[in-house]
């Protein structure tokens, strides 16, 4: 799985996590381009969290990066937003005058908690609430794939039996549509519902403090909460991120290593600290 995931975070400075299979970047700090290199043309879909400055700095450097960069330049990048969002459309504001005579290849898309943005294969990117700072919006994002797979009942049935049921024109009546949530990551936020991920394969999740009393304001999730919405949704694996520049690693790394292990969270966890995805268990 690591070799398919690439990321970036020290909070208040740079964020952004990068989703190589399903061609999908999530938010844009600052050195987004350099570290992506010659793969700045890879991702198709750009979505950003919210507008604070360590999530969207990297925007103009990455656009920039595409369209003067040797590569795919007229390949189309989807940039995806929470509605009302100050701080993108500053970087918006920027492109517009810096580069006012250059047509950018991109497809700008607003959205609100509820709303969905088809990706292809079956899969959609659907945008839910979030609590974060009162005065920037700000949405979480799940990649929400679609399958069609045996009902129940008729999950005993051979696979002659079911090769036959479609030969008769049956084979509608023995299947039916599951949602199954391939990745979803929270953005800056408390703790999210885990219903919002249930099964996920993945999920990357605020984990700014390692103890609930370091947190002035409900604005960021625990590690200890973090770890909990993880193992109440039962997802397969776990990335703790934006974990707070204040704790000396040294330290905080056997302690969170604690956490997980009295957490009772099962699946695979890391921790995203600045470029590294250090393990957790």
């Amino acid at each position: 799985m690591l070799d398919d995931l690439r990321g970036f975070s020290r909070g208040m400075y740079a964020n952004w996590f990068w989703h190589r299979p399903l061609h999908l970047l999530i938010d844009a700090g600052e050195g987004l381009q350099l570290a992506l290199g010659a793969n700045v043309f890879s991702p198709s879909v750009l979505a950003i969290t919210h507008g604070h400055s360590d999530h969207v700095l990297g925007l103009p450097g990455l656009l920039a990066a595409r369209r003067f960069g040797k590569g795919a330049s007229d390949k189309p990048l989807t940039v995806v937003y929470p509605e009302h969002s100050r701080g993108v459309q500053a970087a918006r504001d920027l492109l517009g005058t810096a580069y006012a005579d250059v047509v950018f290849p991109i497809n700008w898309v607003v959205v609100t908690a509820g709303d969905a943005v088809p990706l292809g294969k079956g899969r959609s990117l659907e945008a839910f609430a979030v609590r974060h700072v009162p005065d920037e919006p700000a949405v979480g994002y799940r990649v929400v794939e679609t399958k069609r797979r045996l009902k129940p009942e008729f999950a005993g049935l051979s696979q002659a039996d079911v090769e036959a049921a479609a030969l008769d024109g049956r084979r509608d009546t023995l299947l039916e549509e599951v949602a199954h949530v391939r990745f979803a990551h929270s953005g800056d936020a408390m703790p999210i519902d885990p219903a919002l991920v249930t099964g996920a394969d993945l999920l990357v999740h605020d984990a700014t403090f390692l103890e609930e009393p370091d947190r002035r304001y409900p604005i960021h999730a625990t590690t200890e909460e973090a770890l909990a919405v993880g193992r109440d949704a039962g997802v397969k694996a776990l990335i703790l991120y934006h974990l707070s520049i204040r704790y000396d690693r040294a330290a905080a790394l056997p302690a969170l290593r604690a956490q997980v292990a009295a957490s009772g969270f099962t699946g695979e966890c890391w921790l995203l600290d600045e470029g590294e995805l250090l393990p957790l268990r």
